[in-house]
């Protein structure tokens, strides 16, 4: 019996193509925020452009995202799940003080009181999603269809980053009123 390669041609090109996305996700976090130029690279400032049109100041999340739901309130048990290539992210979920996380501690942060109770009666749900590529989110809250889409980010070749993107979401009442059944 012949000796076997340690990698088959197939494997090799797999094992290359994966490297090759690694590289650029790590590049890609690192860049986030960068521009070139005087100003450039995350630093702070009133500013929101340079000459070429590239974002300065502090750093923005990747994605904000503002969930709305249709003729209502956003419901009390709406969950905010988010996976990206770095991370399955924890379940932000409204009613459930234990899910809201800092930027220290998870890549999905939403605009809740940590001092206050659950919200009642919330217009909208504001998060930030610290991501650095493509990011599936899935949103789901009883009596409305569960809300699923891959974000991709927008890459400014100028800046060598992604642009920040503001998404507006809006929850559909459920025809079967979100039971499931």
């Amino acid at each position: 019996m012949a000796p076997r390669p340690p990698f088959a041609p197939g494997r090799i090109a797999s094992l290359t193509a994966f490297a090759a996305i690694a590289a650029a996700a790590l590049a890609t976090a690192s860049a986030v925020g960068a521009c070139k130029g005087a100003g450039g690279g995350g630093s702070v400032g009133s500013s929101t452009g340079d000459a070429s049109g590239c974002p300065m100041g502090p750093r923005q999340a990747l994605f904000t995202i503002t969930v709305r739901a249709r003729g209502a309130t956003v419901p009390p048990d709406t969950t905010v799940h988010i996976t990206w290539s770095a991370a399955d992210e924890p379940i932000f979920v409204l009613s459930d003080p234990t899910t809201w996380k800092t930027l220290d501690e998870a890549n999905l942060v939403c605009a809740v009181d940590r001092a206050q109770p659950p919200p009642e009666a919330l217009e909208t749900l504001v998060c930030e999603l610290w991501t650095a590529g493509v990011t599936w989110v899935k949103i789901s809250g009883t009596g409305y269809d569960d809300f699923e889409q891959t974000l991709a980010p927008v890459m400014n070749e100028e800046c060598e980053s992604f642009l920040p993107q503001s998404v507006d979401i809006e929850l559909v009442p459920a025809v079967d009123g979100g039971t499931g059944e």
